[in-house]
């Protein structure tokens, strides 16, 4: 048995912590120090195992959980008084019970008499016991039934998501949201949310997050915010707003044979908990992208689309994707420069919120369905560095013409062949086998669910119409994105790569004007599928303006 009720989320602010009481019992440390001692509890538990999160102390004692809230005020969090956390004690209790009826027992008191604090059930009266803090108390779940589980096991299955999808569609079908609850839906009112992001995580730039990225990322938030004005407004008259979960990710759902728990949602602030449907659901799917499980999170968005009849969920969510894995890179940002955690957790969190920006921008970019993207354009553009950074940016495996044309070759990728070998290595014929393996693995990567990266001149309008024909017979999104430079910049740079033995691609200056008339710029190719990007600047203009255009194709500017 383990411990699945009590919020490991990170809160951020500067809070304002309340001073302990200085009487011997009823102070925080006291009352710490009371329900870590075992004999505390009437069940007499075998053990206490004491868990602190920013917000709450928690206190394992099989088959109960009890939890206690910090004395603190964060703003938008607001602990500081007894009444307040009795308040928000009774308010995660009824909640909670909406998702998970069975787990959360009630709130009992801590009080104290002469002889010192003990646990009561319900309000001493006139005994002369004052009640000094307030604890919810839970049933303890089965580690092995919680989502983060079965995908550890590798066990998660679409029969699991199927069935938290008919307990969260049942939820919000079930909700009639009064005006209180659709102002969530106002464009404001998610604005003020991701403004806060924004600003909450300047600090950052240069260290868990490029500037290219945040800006990027800002741009599409701002602009999608901007352009979907009617979307937004028909999901409020669509009853799309609920009073939600707030907190929607794996370690929250536990899916066992006799039902369904989804528990620990966010009782402190509505701002938080309500919202668009699709924002709650965002974060389930986000968590599942984050775990490389693309593919379940598309089948549970799909899912959760046709059980509510809201054929704009698969629309919107990647915008509300967008924000919940660039919370999570922000929380985990601020973990990493908390003086009070172990540096190696600092440089964990560091990592991890990296991870989350990254996440985030793919979905700005790219959105989360498979997509191929083709970097084109004349040898010495950058074509290649495109893919490179591309690749490593949306954790997207990128295929080059120059690596795969030398593998089936037989020769070594850094090396340039002599004058004879080259004339087989690029002949007619060895180029169209190598073009079709670049489709090949397109077409295998968009089957089995997943994007791709192709790095190649792309030079013959046959070879580019032959890719699209077979990328649109199996209903795949593509881009070409052509690189561009003026021949100067293009003999320069083929000129620096004399001596060096890093580059795979074999084209030299020598080759310029004969390559260069073979190459037939892609005019042919529609605007919704093509992007032209400058390379001929450096490199962090060229990837800012690359990110643009790509941020304006995903919200429909490109089109």
């Amino acid at each position: 048995m383990i411990l699945a009720v009590w919020s490991g989320r990170m809160i951020t602010g500067q809070p304002n912590i309340m001073q302990d009481s200085n009487s011997k019992t009823g102070g925080a440390k006291q009352i710490i120090d009371f329900l870590k001692n075992r004999e505390s509890y009437p069940h007499s538990p075998e053990a206490v195992q004491h868990i602190q999160t920013h917000i709450s102390n928690v206190f394992m004692v099989p088959p109960f959980v009890y939890k206690i809230k910090k004395r603190v005020d964060f703003g938008f969090l607001d602990y500081s008084t007894l009444d307040k956390r009795r308040h928000f004690c009774e308010q995660e209790v009824e909640l909670n019970r909406r998702l998970c009826s069975d787990i959360y027992l009630g709130v009992e008191s801590i009080a104290k008499s002469e002889n010192g604090l003990k646990i009561v059930s319900e309000d001493p009266g006139n005994s002369g016991e004052e009640i000094v803090e307030y604890a919810v108390k839970m049933k303890m779940l089965e580690e092995k039934y919680f989502l983060h589980s079965y995908i550890d096991r590798n066990k998660l299955s679409n029969e699991h998501l199927d069935r938290v999808a008919d307990k969260l569609s049942e939820f919000y079908l079930e909700q009639s949201p009064d005006e209180s609850v659709k102002v969530y839906g106002d464009r404001e009112k998610i604005r003020y949310n991701t403004d806060e992001n924004f600003s909450q995580t300047e600090a950052f730039i240069g260290e868990t997050i490029s500037r290219e990225a945040f800006e990027a990322i800002q741009y599409f938030t701002d602009t999608y915010l901007e352009t979907k004005t009617d979307l937004f407004e028909k999901r409020v008259e669509e009853d799309r707003i609920v009073d939600g979960h707030g907190d929607l990710h794996l370690e929250h759902i536990h899916v066992n044979p006799k039902g369904v728990c989804i528990y620990d949602c966010i009782e402190f602030n509505e701002r938080l908990r309500c919202g668009d449907q699709a924002v709650d659901l965002a974060f389930l799917a986000m968590d599942l992208d984050y775990n490389d499980l693309w593919g379940f999170g598309r089948y549970f968005v799909d899912t959760m689309s046709r059980k509510l009849n809201d054929p704009e969920l698969t629309t919107i969510i990647d915008f509300y994707k967008c924000y919940r894995a660039y919370v999570k890179g922000k929380v985990k940002s601020i973990k990493s420069a908390e003086e009070d955690v172990e540096k190696e957790d600092r440089i964990e969190a560091a990592k991890i919120a990296s991870v989350y920006f990254k996440l985030s921008l793919r979905y700005s970019l790219i959105g989360s369905r498979p997509i191929v993207l083709i970097c084109m354009g004349r040898i010495g553009t950058g074509k290649s560095t495109l893919a490179t950074h591309l690749g490593d940016t949306l954790d997207v495996d990128v295929f080059s013409s120059d690596q795969i044309r030398k593998e089936m070759a037989g020769l070594p990728l850094n090396e340039r062949p002599d004058s004879e070998t080259r004339k087989k290595l690029y002949s007619a014929e060895m180029s169209r086998k190598t073009y079709q393996k670049l489709t090949d693995h397109a077409i295998q990567s968009i089957q089995s669910g997943r994007s791709a990266i192709l790095d190649a001149t792309f030079s013959q309008r046959s070879g580019r119409r032959d890719l699209i024909e077979e990328l649109e017979s199996v209903g795949a999104d593509y881009i070409f994105i052509e690189a561009q430079a003026t021949d100067e910049v293009v003999k320069s740079r083929l000129k620096d790569r004399e001596g060096d033995n890093e580059t795979v691609s074999d084209a030299r200056l020598e080759d310029f004007d004969m390559l260069t008339k073979k190459y037939y710029p892609p005019s042919e190719i529609k605007t919704g599928n093509k992007i032209e990007v400058d390379t001929g600047t450096n490199l962090r203009v060229t990837i800012e303006n690359l990110y643009q255009k790509m941020v304006d194709r995903q919200v429909g500017l490109a089109e």
